[in-house]
């Protein structure tokens, strides 16, 4: 029988709490580096060593699709008074982009991830021998967040960005990144801790959205879809195959997906337990750490 574990749905409501409250914002008339950014973790990592010398907005959060999102009037406002726009590469970007250039002919836009080795997307290729392979479908995949190592290049770059707009706080922000990169690490080791006595690698998912994390602690990511498709008859029935190989009986979704596909799924592949993560949450300390209990679980 199919079951949500209820410490997983109250975990999930707590992480809910923790972010903003919600992803549009009216940047005030004074000082502070107005920041827009792309994702919510992204968000999070400037707060932290921005504090109060920061406004920031992220125009996702969770339960919103970057491959298709739309930037609210509001957001749109708050873009046409930003200073600054950090861009992570999820697929919106590529049509929004200009707008928001037209909008604000001052802004600045920088790819937050300079330093970052991106890994490609994937395909389906789900034969035994397969999943020691990364499999492209010609793009990079775009959760670079997702991992510890990812995150602190990324709190790196956003110092130096910061220190370049406002050099008077450098010294500031130069102490909160050390604290960050402290607090990264610690996270780094929890999840390794976590994971370290798993009985198995391969988990099951159905959009690919932790395949950094999969990297980075010699995990297997089994995704249902790529790009936002459906697979096909033969695909699926790889991937009810490798399913059945590894004895995988946990199932990983995330919000916006469709339940009803996702429970169509679980029958097929004859899973008993559905899990929920949220990759767009705000509070990534939080987030990382629901996620690699989640994994935990599954994989023993």
């Amino acid at each position: 029988m199919r079951r949500y574990l209820p410490f997983f749905l109250v975990l999930a409501l707590v992480l809910s709490a923790c972010g903003p409250p919600s992803n549009s914002e009216t940047f005030s008339d004074d000082d502070r580096i107005k920041i827009s950014t792309s994702i919510a973790s992204i968000q999070w990592v400037v707060d932290q060593i921005g504090g109060e010398h920061v406004q920031t907005q992220s125009l996702t959060t969770s339960g919103d699709d970057p491959h298709t999102y739309e930037p609210s009037p509001a957001q749109m406002t708050a873009i046409a008074v930003s200073d600054l726009y950090l861009s992570v590469g999820v697929e919106f970007e590529a049509v929004w982009l200009p707008k928001f250039m037209s909008a604000n002919d001052s802004l600045k836009i920088i790819d937050i991830t300079e330093g970052v080795e991106r890994i490609p997307g994937v395909e389906h290729e789900h034969g035994e021998h397969d999943h020691d392979e990364v499999h492209s479908d010609g793009g990079f995949d775009p959760h670079v967040w997702l991992s510890p190592a990812n995150m602190k290049q990324i709190a790196r770059n956003v110092t130096a960005i910061l220190e370049n707009a406002d050099s008077r706080n450098a010294p500031v922000f130069q102490s909160n990144l050390e604290n960050i990169i402290g607090r990264i690490d610690e996270i780094d080791e929890q999840v390794t801790q976590l994971l370290s006595e798993s009985e198995r690698r391969e988990f099951l998912i159905i959009h690919p959205s932790l395949g950094y994390l999969a990297e980075a602690y010699g995990l297997v990511m089994i995704p249902v879809e790529v790009d936002g498709q459906e697979p096909s008859p033969t695909q699926l029935a790889e991937i009810l195959a490798a399913s059945q190989t590894y004895g995988i009986h946990t199932l990983f979704t995330q919000p916006g997906t469709s339940p009803l596909n996702v429970q169509t799924f679980a029958t097929q592949a004859g899973i008993n337990e559905i899990i929920e993560i949220d990759p767009l949450t705000y509070d990534w300390e939080a987030n990382m750490l629901f996620i690699a209990e989640s994994l935990k679980g599954a994989l023993n």
